[in-house]
């Protein structure tokens, strides 16, 4: 069952536009306001939580902008999947790295290219092996766009913010790239185009846990990437599905199962036909965004995701 929580990485953008709207209508003191009343994403150390025999997580606490951090935790080595937004909280999550796993290689991955996600990478330590897909590790100008966005949220976000650079990759791969970490192994896929150009799972067989991304969350799918299809969302889920998780480790919000991959399925599978049916009775792409908003709303209130699954679905779905 999917369901709307706080705001995430792409609703973050669509709040910077009508902030700007806002401030024409309403005046900037206005616009601050709302900004202020925004918690900051501060990764917090203390919620250190472990899920499997090899993983542990921070919680994103359901908090806009903040991820859920992961540790794969071997006898050599250890893999962080997101590093939270900025150096700040890079170092935090560099720092739990140290203690958790001491004195063991460290690798990291982003599952996607946002700055929740990938923009506290430059605090780890410089012998840390940063991997990235090869379509991944060019998409700095895109992950830096939406930070200049998040800094407008607040003075907090601008301060997490400050001085933050894409780091580059230290190891990329095209496809798959599998690390031994001593004792258990972890898979790194690449997956997009779906949610971002280089989205990115994690899978750790031995402990059947998957780190979806933004692929498979309790939260409705963002379909922003204007080079996705329906059929490459069905492709990322299929192959998630394929792997039979018991765990499933999102980007952001509650830490569930198999069932968030069911439930993107199911979806997709409404929108598309709700998107046909409107298409063939002669809707134009604004009309049946609203005639499938009509139907879904109560069930998927995020309005501007649903809109964007529709406009996505319009493209594919035959009228």
């Amino acid at each position: 069952m999917l369901q709307a929580r706080g705001l995430s990485e792409t609703e973050a953008v669509m709040r910077v536009v009508w902030a700007v709207v806002a401030a024409v209508a309403l005046g900037a003191g206005a616009v601050a306001a709302q900004q202020a009343a925004m918690p900051a994403p501060v990764v917090q150390a203390q919620d250190l939580t472990r899920v499997s025999a090899h993983v542990q997580v921070i919680p994103d606490r359901g908090l806009s902008g903040l991820p859920n951090v992961g540790f794969i935790v071997g006898t050599k080595a250890v893999l962080v999947v997101d590093t939270g937004l900025g150096p700040p909280n890079g170092e935090t999550v560099a720092a739990v790295t140290r203690r958790i796993a001491p004195g063991r290689k460290i690798y990291l991955v982003a599952t996607h290219a946002h700055p929740e996600h990938d923009l506290g990478a430059q605090a780890f330590p410089a012998g840390t092996t940063l991997i990235r897909s090869s379509v991944q590790a060019r998409e700095e100008a895109a992950d830096m766009r939406v930070a200049a966005a998040f800094a407008q949220r607040g003075a907090d976000w601008a301060a997490l913010l400050k001085g933050a650079v894409f780091r580059p990759a230290d190891l990329t791969f095209e496809t798959r790239h599998v690390l031994d970490l001593g004792g258990v192994s972890a898979e790194i896929e690449a997956m997009g185009p779906a949610h971002t150009p280089g989205d990115t799972i994690v899978w750790v067989p031995a402990d059947r846990v998957l780190f979806s991304g933004d692929l498979a969350m309790k939260l409705q799918p963002s379909m922003a990437t204007p080079t996705a299809t329906l059929a490459d969302w069905r492709r990322v889920l299929d192959r998630q599905a394929a792997l039979a998780p018991a765990i499933v480790v999102p980007s952001h919000g509650p830490v569930g199962d198999a069932g968030f991959i069911e439930g993107y399925r199911d979806y997709l599978a409404e929108v598309a036909r709700r998107t046909a049916e409107a298409k063939r009775a002669g809707q134009d792409p604004a009309q049946a965004v609203e005639t499938v908003a009509a139907a879904m709303a109560d069930r998927y209130p995020d309005r501007a995701r649903l809109g964007g699954a529709v406009r996505m679905a319009w493209k594919d779905v035959e009228g």
